[in-house]
C-alpha cells in the first residue's frame, strides 16, 4: 500500500501541521513508513504552501509526491499552483468559499466545503484548521484509523485546548458526513 496526500494553503493556516500529524500518525501507531515534505513560496505567512505526505508499507525512498490520491485546499492561490500530479481517480477537498475556480476535474472526486468559516464559527480558532483537516482526511479516505487519529489527538495537544481540538475532529467529522462529491450533483 502506497497513498499519496497534498495538502496546500496559505501559510499561517495550519495545513502543515495538518501533514505531519498525518505522517505521525501512520507511522507510529500504524506501522507504516510515512515522509512529509512542505514546500513554502517566499512569503511565509499568507504565502502558498503545501506539504506532500507519502504513507506507504514499504520504506519511503522519494519524499515528493508524484501520483496523489488525495488532496486538500483551503486557498484558491495553492489550488492553482499545486493541483498538479493527481491521480486520475483522485479526491480534492476544497474550500467552498476561498476556491472558486475548480478548472478540469474530470475524473476527479471533488468536495466542496466551507472549511475555514466552519472552523472559525464552530471551533472558535482557524490555527485548527490543520485538525478539521486532519479529520476529514480520515474519513474520506480511512488511510488512518479513526481510533488512532483520535489516540494520537488526545496525546498531542495540549491539555487546555484538548476541548477545541476534539470539537475540531468532530467538525472534520460532519463536514465529510453532509458533503456530497460535485461531480454526482
Amino acid at each position: 500500500m502506497k497513498f499519496e496526500v497534498r495538502y496546500g494553503a496559505i501559510g499561517g493556516q495550519g495545513l502543515v501541521t495538518a501533514g505531519l500529524l498525518l505522517c505521525r500518525i501512520a507511522v507510529k501507531l500504524e506501522n507504516k513508513h510515512a515522509t512529509a515534505s512542505p514546500t513554502y513560496t517566499a512569503a511565509v505567512r499568507g504565502g502558498a504552501t503545501k506539504v506532500d505526505i507519502i504513507i506507504s508499507d514499504d520504506p519511503v525512498l522519494f519524499s515528493h509526491a508524484t501520483a496523489i490520491d488525495f488532496c486538500f485546499f483551503t486557498d484558491q492561490r495553492p489550488y492553482s499552483l499545486y493541483m498538479s500530479r493527481l491521480k486520475p481517480n483522485a479526491v480534492v477537498v476544497a474550500d467552498s468559499n476561498l476556491v472558486t475556480d475548480l478548472g478540469d476535474i474530470t475524473g476527479k472526486t471533488v468536495y466542496s466545503m466551507p472549511i475555514i468559516n466552519e472552523t472559525e464559527k464552530e471551533v472558535g480558532n482557524i490555527a485548527l484548521t490543520s485538525v478539521v483537516g486532519l479529520s476529514i482526511t480520515q474519513k474520506l479516505t480511512g488511510v488512518v484509523s479513526f481510533d488512532n487519529m483520535l489516540s494520537f489527538v488526545k496525546d498531542w495537544a495540549p491539555k487546555n485546548y484538548l476541548d477545541l481540538n476534539l470539537k475540531a475532529l468532530d467538525l472534520g467529522i460532519k463536514l465529510s458526513e453532509n458533503c456530497v462529491p460535485i461531480k454526482d450533483r
